[in-house]
């Protein structure tokens, strides 16, 4: 099944409360997926709007992901305190809201080697994942591939913390990883390679962010349109579909929803010329259609 929507509250929902854009998502985009957004910081939720949350989300089949705060550091001491408060209000969270993933920016590699910090970073996420447990929590912590060089994080590296750890997944940023590797997503071999390298995880869902990105030097300078980047989504969406992989895919591009929807009619298109119809929905769930005649 293929899943798609967007990183935050629709820009063009007038409400501005994560219930205005749950319901704006599914009513008015007609999109199944939303990212909730607690990226600049603690937020505070009312029991009863998570409420909600969770049992409009399950009502009308609407997948929910929570991001954590973008600071978080487990690979250093001195930032541990202050980062496991942040990841385990953000789980927590999401745990009420029904939310499928906490998504995490793991650290960064500071003066510690590559190894070393791979290792801090493992057993940490281990001991929040033990927190986790003890509570109950059944939101699953993923960590996110990153797009800056300094930052911990390459593809490997996030497929080694969540080969070490269980029930930890991947949240695969095809425009980080495009980013770190200086432009290497390019055609569908290239698309193809990242889902090959994730087969040791044998997962039954990928997680996928899609954006544009300006980068210099192997490193993410900030988000762009889609259209406005260089990585295309057509080798991106060939692959999903020649392999019928389940996947949700989040718009963390500056326009939102606008191209959360794009992607949707880039999908629905690309099943339209397979299958030979004049129509196609994204949510079609008889994925022999898809395969290329």
């Amino acid at each position: 099944m293929i899943r798609i929507g967007q990183a935050g509250i629709p820009l063009s929902c007038k409400g501005r409360t994560n219930k205005d854009g749950l319901v704006y998502t599914k009513e008015i985009l007609d999109l199944n997926a939303m990212e909730i957004q607690f990226v600049r910081g603690l937020y505070v939720m009312e029991d009863k709007e998570a409420e909600f949350m969770k049992e409009y989300s399950t009502e009308n089949d609407v997948e929910l992901h929570v991001h954590a705060p973008y600071y978080i550091n487990f690979a250093d001491d001195d930032e541990l305190d202050l980062s496991f408060k942040k990841a385990l209000f953000s789980a927590r969270l999401a745990d009420k809201m029904g939310a499928k993933t906490v998504v995490l920016h793991p650290g960064y590699y500071g003066d510690k080697n590559e190894k070393k910090t791979l290792k801090n970073i493992i057993k940490n996420v281990k001991r929040l994942q033990r927190m986790l447990k003890k509570e109950k929590t059944e939101t699953k912590i993923g960590i996110e591939t990153m797009g800056k060089r300094k930052v911990f994080g390459t593809l490997d590296e996030v497929i080694d913390v969540c080969s070490n750890v269980k029930n930890v997944v991947p949240i695969i940023n095809v425009a980080h990883i495009h980013a770190r590797g200086d432009g290497s997503l390019k055609k569908q071999e290239d698309f193809e390679e990242i889902f090959e390298k994730l087969e040791k995880l044998k997962l039954e869902q990928y997680i996928i962010h899609v954006t544009g990105v300006l980068y210099e030097n192997g490193s993410e300078q900030y988000h762009l349109p889609i259209k406005k980047g260089d990585m295309p989504l057509t080798p991106l969406i060939d692959v999903i579909l020649e392999n019928n992989y389940n996947v949700t895919l989040i718009s963390e591009s500056p326009l939102l929803e606008h191209d959360a929807v794009y992607m949707r009619l880039q999908v629905e298109k690309a099943i339209m010329k397979r299958t030979g119809r004049e129509e196609a929905d994204y949510r079609d769930i008889e994925k022999k259609r898809w395969r290329k005649s």
